[in-house]
């Protein structure tokens, strides 16, 4: 049996995600508690006399049922392949015969093999190899404005650093609005959690606002642990999501297809920005990045909405 403690911090996230509507099956498999936990944690809200669909979530909200909680208690992952890795044979069969995912749980149960459906599809997912999704590419619908955001980062060359009087490996932060596909860059020689904040915040400014949901790439700075399934969201950086209002969606591992707006922009930013250009040092490239977002990439005719990005430029 596996176990983790949730921290204060994941508790105020599953309010906050909950207040916005978001479903209990989403936030469980973004943030990797269980959905029993999350009830438990609104429940405990609720006997507080709050209600997180309405009411604000504050500290001492998160403090009070983080105390209510008992003393060593903490929340599990159900030990999904000890219960179903002997049945896996069993189970390829039936998924190559084409039987659905709820009638092979109801097969399985007839027999007492239970787990819950969530834990059934990511153990399929990860575990039947011999399962294999049709890999069909269909173009996503287009989203409402203001509403997303992808972020990735990307390698770029080297620029002169002045403190340490050497050519630096640099990379761009890159960020697209989803709708308009309107972006900004923010190049950096670290891809630590202050440059991304750092980013991020140069780009609010930019783009004078924030967007409700933000899809980022798998950074180590903003996620500890990559991972299709169950990604770990760092704390640092979901702190700073809870305290400037957006939600974090973590990119699937390995998949650009769940990011192709900000997964394009990285050769496209690189092969007619970056290249051939002399930077006298990273605030030069900064600037004149800034310039080419707004007087370039933000007045072409995009390749995808065939509309300028930025047209009020």
């Amino acid at each position: 049996m596996v176990y983790r403690e949730v921290h204060m911090t994941e508790i105020r996230e599953i309010l906050l995600r909950v207040k916005r509507k978001e479903s209990l099956r989403s936030i469980s498999k973004t943030l990797c508690i269980h959905r029993k936990t999350i009830n438990k944690y609104l429940s405990l809200c609720l006997d507080l006399g709050v209600d997180p669909t309405e009411d604000a979530i504050t500290d001492e909200l998160t403090e009070k049922i983080k105390s209510r909680l008992a003393p060593g208690s903490k929340s599990s992952h159900i030990p999904r392949d000890d219960i179903l890795l002997p049945h896996k044979d069993r189970i390829e069969d039936y998924l190559e015969k084409g039987i659905k995912g709820s009638k092979i749980l109801t097969l399985l149960k007839r027999d007492g093999i239970v787990v819950g459906d969530s834990s059934f599809y990511r153990f399929i997912n990860k575990r039947c190899e011999n399962y294999i999704r049709k890999n069909i590419t269909v173009r996503l619908p287009e989203t409402e404005p203001g509403k997303y955001l992808q972020a990735d980062f990307g390698y770029m060359g080297l620029i002169w650093d002045e403190e340490s009087d050497r050519l630096r490996k640099t990379h761009a932060l890159i960020l697209t609005l989803c709708h308009s596909r309107h972006m900004y860059v923010y190049l950096t020689f670290k891809q630590d959690i202050r440059a991304v904040i750092e980013g991020f915040e140069a780009a609010w400014g930019y783009f004078e606002g924030i967007t409700i949901i933000v899809i980022i790439d798998n950074l180590k700075p903003a996620i500890y642990k990559s991972d299709r399934y169950s990604p770990k969201i760092n704390r640092q950086f979901l702190e700073y999501a809870q305290e400037r209002g957006f939600i974090v969606d973590p990119a699937n591992s390995g998949h650009p297809k769940g990011k192709p707006i900000v997964e394009r922009e990285v050769p496209y930013l690189r092969d007619n920005f970056f290249k051939g250009e002399n930077f006298i040092s990273i605030g030069d490239g900064r600037e004149r990045a800034l310039d080419w977002c707004s007087n370039v990439a933000g007045t072409r005719i995009h390749g995808t909405t065939r509309k300028v990005p930025c047209p009020g430029i």
